[in-house]
């Protein structure tokens, strides 16, 4: 399967900025921190702190760490929990029928995959989650 090139030549669909990013330099060094570390890093807090732009800044800090890309995916709109995996595949470029609401799918094409998915306005991620982990094809 193919996925698209960013404008800035690499995989994946990161918006591009288009105001300067001032200050926040230890969250950054954490966040990067963190996902050195761990497979899933979930940023909190209070609507219009920044949470978007810190994880949309870190990914493109961190591009060369992920050659598969780094893939911006919003889920705000998103009502029904049962459709974050289609949704998820869709942004990635897989194609529809190769996923279920279930996930499987899209844990298989994951499986092989370098990339670091940035999903925005998440709260139904926690279903996927769980469904990605619990058994991750190839183990």
């Amino acid at each position: 399967m193919s996925t698209a090139p960013s404008s800035r030549g690499s995989l994946g669909n990161l918006p591009a900025e288009v105001t300067s990013f001032v200050g926040r330099r230890q969250e950054l060094t954490t966040v990067r921190r963190m996902l050195s570390a761990s497979r899933l890093v979930t940023l909190t807090g209070g609507g219009g702190v920044g949470k978007t732009r810190l994880a949309q800044r870190v990914g493109g800090e961190m591009r060369r760490a992920f050659p598969d890309g780094v893939w911006f995916i919003e889920l705000a709109e998103l009502r029904d929990p049962d459709l974050v995996a289609v949704t998820v595949a869709e942004a990635l470029g897989i194609r529809e029928e190769a996923v279920s609401p279930d996930a499987p799918g899209l844990a298989e094409f994951l499986s092989d995959q370098q990339a670091l998915l940035v999903l925005d306005n998440c709260e139904q991620l926690a279903r996927l989650h769980r469904r990605l982990r619990a058994d991750p094809p190839g183990t």
